[in-house]
């Protein structure tokens, strides 16, 4: 069996609506206006009609599919050496997540060729069910809606929320004060029972100071918040150590490091709790896989950051051991965005994923939502 062909290609459909319209980030200004749904996808075909197919992160469309002239023509099964091929050009190195990429549209298209769900491939399930957290980002953030918010998904069977701090340090003290009244808030709704945990999503691109993330940090103790996400410049892995020295609280960052060896590096200087890679960025299974041995090493729990890559991630998941991947994301907006396409929509039951379908990772377009498909 041979690849004959890489394809990719732009979907466009109806107007978004419901839940998947996104509320802003701060409290006072109106939700986003709705625009079709858009999403982009990469193709790999073989000549025996088998093909494995894998959402794209816009911007890398033209280099995904130049990337992906390397595939053609050889053999699907040999994930390891099609992995190194990619990994050894030294243009692609640079970027990533075009192995990523292709390296999930490949599994994909070898669990459709061994019919089975990815991560059977990969030697699971080792468990019956993942605990998801549901992130929070797109929600209003005013503090009485956001209280709102979460017993809303609480009652629906989650123990854990992320919520997005909505303001970053260029706002001080009064930014400081508005975070916590969101935490506060959400805390006082859900109980002690149920995990919190701050993503600082604004700190990117306009960094904190290591001064007022400390300052935030500490008056986030109070709530007994799990973990604080991203809260510096991801690559001041010097401030992050600093700031984990500081604070009660973990941190959890790495979703913009790539390989095994970035990860290594992060770990022995920035001192996470959790890292975050994402299947869609970090190398895609094959890659993940080592990553997650790697900090195995270390004692750091590996919770992948999974919006766009929600069914990448879980396969991932389901053959590692909780004690290493402890719980899962789950992008509450988000996902009716990236699932629009597909045929089915996954997502977690009374607050667990199941194993997703399979094969492959058991998605497939359908063709009755599709308004327009532009080759690329």
């Amino acid at each position: 069996m041979k690849i004959t062909a890489v394809r990719v290609f732009e979907l466009e459909g109806r107007m978004q609506d419901d839940i998947a319209v996104f509320h802003s980030m701060r409290t006072g200004m109106p939700p986003r206006p709705p625009r079709p749904y858009r999403e982009t996808f990469v193709e790999i075909e073989t000549d025996e009609g088998f093909s494995g197919l894998q959402y794209v992160s816009h911007g890398d469309e033209r280099e995904v599919l130049e990337a992906g002239q390397l595939l053609v023509g050889e053999n699907p099964l040999h994930t390891e050496a099609i992995w190194e091929k990619l990994y050894s050009d030294v243009w692609i190195r640079q970027r990533l997540p075009l192995i990523a990429v292709l390296d999930l549209a490949l599994w994909d298209l070898v669990g459709k060729i061994r019919n089975a769900p990815v991560y059977e491939l990969l030697g699971g399930p080792v468990r019956e069910r993942i605990r998801a957290y549901a992130g929070m980002l797109g929600f209003s953030t005013d503090p009485v809606a956001a209280a709102e918010s979460s017993a809303e998904y609480v009652e629906k069977g989650f123990t854990a929320l992320k919520w997005y701090l909505p303001y970053n340090g260029t706002y001080g003290r009064e930014g400081i004060e508005g975070n916590l009244a969101l935490v506060k808030a959400v805390r006082a709704a859900v109980g002690p029972g149920v995990e919190i945990m701050c993503d600082w999503l604004l700190s990117n691109p306009r960094p904190n100071s290591i001064l007022w993330a400390t300052q935030m940090a500490r008056g986030l103790e109070e709530y007994n918040v799990t973990w604080i996400e991203e809260p510096l410049a991801f690559d001041d892995l010097d401030a992050h150590r600093k700031l984990a020295e500081s604070t009660s609280i973990p941190l959890a960052f790495g979703e913009h490091f790539y390989n095994r060896w970035q990860m290594r590096h992060i770990i022995e200087t920035g001192n996470p709790t959790i890292v975050q890679p994402d299947p869609i960025w970090a190398g895609g299974v094959t890659e993940m896989r080592k990553i997650i041995a790697v900090c195995s090493t270390y004692g750091v729990s590996v919770v992948p950051h999974g919006n766009e890559s929600c069914r990448n991630a879980l396969h991932i998941l389901f053959a590692h051991h909780e004690r290493n991947c402890p719980l899962a994301e789950w992008g509450v907006r988000i996902n009716p965005n990236t699932q629009h396409f597909f045929s089915d929509f996954y997502e977690p039951v009374d607050g667990y994923f199941p194993p997703p379908a399979g094969p492959g990772f058991g998605y497939a377009l359908d063709p009755d939502k599709i308004v327009s498909r532009t080759e690329l």
